[in-house]
């Protein structure tokens, strides 16, 4: 759906309307680029930007695919932490400086020759390649402008790059884009693409229909929709696809500050100012998540729902959805702003119109069944005599009228806070499976047992309130367990204990292992356990899982061996690599891993020791495969 007649404005504009009390206290002078200061630069991504299941802290500085690039400590102070790992941030340091901030550098490829010496020591000393350091204060001091390190791909990195951020007195992460850098140039505002309003309970409507329409901000003259105007009733939530792009840079970076003005009032502020780490997985509830599942596309909510925890919505009238009664004027302008003060405008109007029943517009038919939060939508064809459905659930049945309908469909909807539909029959007798299994309610411990299978819910599983269906089968083709669990619309915040009773054929359980299994088939390592005909396990994420079994050991083949470094790739084609361990003439020996590149080399604890003698590395995968490669290294 497209709207018309949106008026989108940029210009460059003074923040003052946001408080940045934090940022007040710091010079900022105090800081360097970390990175090439003497020339301009550009991001990848920018703090407080959406990702899949966090938001962005700090600046991925663009390398253009170089490694090896000299770091720079951002300012004086000494490392506090040294990390090396096989993912997340890779090589990595922490900075303390005397204002109380910290700066973080990661994806490194390697440390400056001191950390590089200390960590290496210390990896021997513990005999693990992925390590935490934590120095004395002041066995590491560094100077503002020092190398610290060069920089890489390590860890998650999808490519070369530097991430780099400024941490606060509290440790929660800060914009360093609103504190400074002339390296980083913008003056492109931001681009708002796409506006979404959604009903918030079976009640509203938007143009006369129940759901989330979106609406394309970016076309003029569309068909359906001839004015500025929305029609809509009752409860509203808006949303917004939205993102900034920088000068010289074609990555869509997050926008940090949105201004919601209804009738010329503020009605609802973003600010994405500073990200504390303990609360970074509730941006499954500051954006729709079912939305992104949908259309690829991270939507910010105008609206604060249940279970939102975050400290990002200075301002929140009515928790920012709108209440639109019949024949009510809603003059609505969305400002978005990046940290550099460039600003667009979206303006429109909301008309209250009455609710009802027959509609001349089309109707969007979504599958058999929808659901949207709370409520169920099922459709049917309409008839010129009978247009009533029968509900069946575990009380009992209900018969339903449509909602509203067109001379072609029509549209029922259920409140599944009152009722759990296992079966629909419709008038032509034909029936429909539904099956809710239960009702959750978040922030409470829930047990749900069915006949082969039970769940556990804490207290911090769920954001809000779940309405779950799930089954346990036999696969006909396979003879194994099969474990359905419900659509994934809705996000969860912990884990799931899963216990399931065992019915299928299999040759022996100790060599099969539980995997997520998506829809092209492609399995992911879960584990549990099994024991006495049961399997228990924890769910992260709705989908279907299986046992599987892998007897095949992981792959080890030798690259090379020069300048006193053997290289060798591993890989394991199902259950994936545990762990790895090598060992030169009996001793223990240090062996460097990078994942993406399934790759493993050495490194000498003295490096003016030879590599020679009789090698061995032993891997295993997490079924518990192993496999060993000996050599000989002359």
């Amino acid at each position: 759906m497209k709207l018309s007649k949106f008026i989108v404005g940029a210009l460059l504009v003074a923040l003052s309307s946001h408080s940045f009390a934090q940022y007040d206290a710091i010079d900022k002078d105090y800081y360097v680029f970390p990175i090439q200061p003497e020339k301009d630069n550009f991001l990848s991504g920018n703090m407080g930007e959406l990702r899949s299941s966090h938001f962005h802290a700090g600046l991925d500085i663009k390398t253009n695919g170089v490694e090896g690039l000299s770091v720079l400590a951002s300012a004086d102070g000494y490392v506090s932490r040294i990390r090396v790992g096989t993912g997340g941030y890779g090589n990595c340091i922490y900075i303390q400086h005397p204002n109380g901030t910290s700066t973080v550098y990661a994806h490194l490829r390697n440390f400056s020759e001191a950390i590089a010496e200390y960590t290496l020591k210390e990896q021997y000393r513990r005999k693990s390649f992925e390590v935490n350091l934590f120095p004395k204060k002041g066995e590491f001091t560094v100077k503002k402008g020092e190398v610290i390190g060069f920089s890489g791909n390590s860890g998650s990195s999808t490519g070369p790059h530097l991430h780099f951020e400024i941490r606060g007195v509290n440790h929660e992460v800060l914009d360093p884009l609103r504190i400074g850098f002339n390296q980083i140039k913008d003056n492109i505002p931001p681009k708002i693409e796409t506006l979404a309003l959604k009903t918030n309970n079976i009640q509203s409507r938007v143009n006369q229909q129940f759901g989330r329409f979106e609406f394309d901000l970016q076309s003029k003259n569309s068909r359906g929709l001839h004015t500025d105007t929305i029609y809509a009733l009752g409860q509203i939530g808006m949303e917004i696809y939205t993102y900034d792009q920088l000068n010289g840079a074609s990555n869509r970076n997050g926008v940090p500050l949105i201004d919601v003005y209804v009738n010329d009032e503020l009605y609802f502020q973003q600010n994405i100012d500073s990200i504390n780490f303990s609360l970074q997985k509730n941006i499954l509830i500051h954006t729709n998540y079912q939305a992104a599942k949908e259309t690829r596309k991270r939507f910010n909510k105008l609206y604060v729902d249940d279970g939102n925890p975050l400290k990002f919505y200075p301002k929140k009238k009515n928790n920012g959805y709108l209440l639109v009664e019949a024949n009510a004027i809603k003059n609505v302008r969305i400002e978005a702003r990046d940290a550099y003060g460039n600003k667009s405008t979206v303006r429109f109007v909301i008309k209250g119109l009455p609710t009802i029943e027959c509609l001349s517009d089309p109707i969007k038919v979504k599958y058999n069944s929808y659901t949207l939060d709370n409520t169920l939508m099922l459709f049917q064809s309409r008839d010129s005599i009978n247009n009533k459905i029968t509900v069946y659930n575990q009380q009992g049945s209900k018969v339903y009228e449509p909602a509203y309908y067109n001379d072609q469909q029509n549209v029922y909807l259920i409140d599944l806070r009152k009722v759990l539909p296992l079966e629909v029959v419709y008038r032509d007798g034909s029936r429909q499976e539904i099956a809710y299994s239960d009702r959750v309610p978040a922030a409470s411990e829930h047990s749900f047992l069915a006949d082969t299978y039970s769940l556990k819910f804490s207290k911090s599983t769920l954001f809000d309130t779940l309405y779950f269906r799930a089954k346990h089968y036999v696969d006909e083709k396979t003879g194994k367990d099969v474990f359905e669990f419900s659509e994934d619309i809705y996000p969860l915040k912990g884990g799931i204990e899963v216990e399931m009773e065992l019915l299928g054929s299999y040759d022996s359980l100790s060599q099969y292992r539980l995997y997520m299994v998506d829809g092209s088939g492609n399995a992911g390592f879960v584990g549990g356990t099994i024991k006495d005909g049961k399997t228990r396990f924890t769910m992260h994420g709705f989908g279907k899982y299986t046992l599987l079994k892998d007897l095949e050991p992981p792959t080890i083949r030798k690259r090379s061996v020069q300048n006193n470094i053997i290289s060798l790739t591993i890989d394991d084609k199902l259950s994936g690599i545990n762990n790895f361990e090598a060992k030169l003439n009996g001793e223990w020996l240090l062996m460097h891993y990078e994942p993406k590149k399934k790759l493993i080399w050495s490194e000498m604890l003295h490096k003016n020791k030879p590599l020679k003698g009789e090698f061995e590395l032993k891997v295993a995968d997490n079924a518990g495969n192993e496999s060993i490669l000996k050599l000989n290294i002359e």
